[in-house]
């Protein structure tokens, strides 16, 4: 019998925790060590665990040369659990687009907000670097959730592993939105 999967008051944290509020995501920059590792993981948990996406490589060559965002949610048993996380790589394309890739929220932490501070935290990032495009590549399932962070699909739908996905895009801002702030963000 092998052991049960780890669930999210589970999941191995070494990496200082962030506070957060009762019912509220904390999202974080994740670098190298530890934190990059819980990136990892949640990848691995998401794309290759459950949907059967990636193989055991959840790793691609933009991700050293790009911001990561992990999101961390509170659980009643202790300290805040890394839930999310997502990826920002600045000049994708010959036009200075940005791509937004990997975001993957665990199953238990869906529908709790975690997603979406991740993306608000990767879009401010892109709206700061004043990258004049962001893309990504959206599960079909997932195309409402990125339209209602202002991406329009773009191009015919494609399928990997079994999943129909879309390319979507949305330009950059003019100004950060209120109630948001991108001055903490260091790039």
């Amino acid at each position: 019998m092998s052991a049960p999967e780890p669930t999210l008051a589970t999941l191995p944290v070494a990496i200082p925790v962030p506070s957060v509020g009762a019912d509220s995501p904390a999202v974080i920059r994740a670098s190298a060590g530890p934190e990059f590792a819980t990136v990892l993981e949640l990848r691995r948990r998401v794309f290759r665990d459950e949907q059967h996406i990636a193989s055991a490589a959840v790793t691609d060559p933009d991700d050293e040369r790009s911001l990561h965002a992990l999101a961390f949610l509170p659980v009643p048993s202790g300290d805040p659990r890394p839930v999310a996380t997502g990826r920002l790589t600045l000049g994708y394309g010959d036009g200075g687009e940005a791509l937004i890739a990997w975001v993957a929220t665990l199953p238990e932490a869906r529908g709790r907000g975690a997603g979406l501070a991740v993306m608000q935290f990767l879009l401010d990032a892109a709206d700061k670097a004043m990258a004049p495009i962001i893309v990504l590549s959206a599960q079909t399932h997932a195309e409402g959730f990125y339209r209602r962070l202002g991406f329009i699909p773009a191009g015919r739908p494609f399928v990997v592993r079994n999943i129909e996905h879309c390319w979507m895009a949305r330009p950059r801002r003019r100004e950060t939105p209120p109630g948001r702030s991108s001055a903490s963000l260091s790039w």
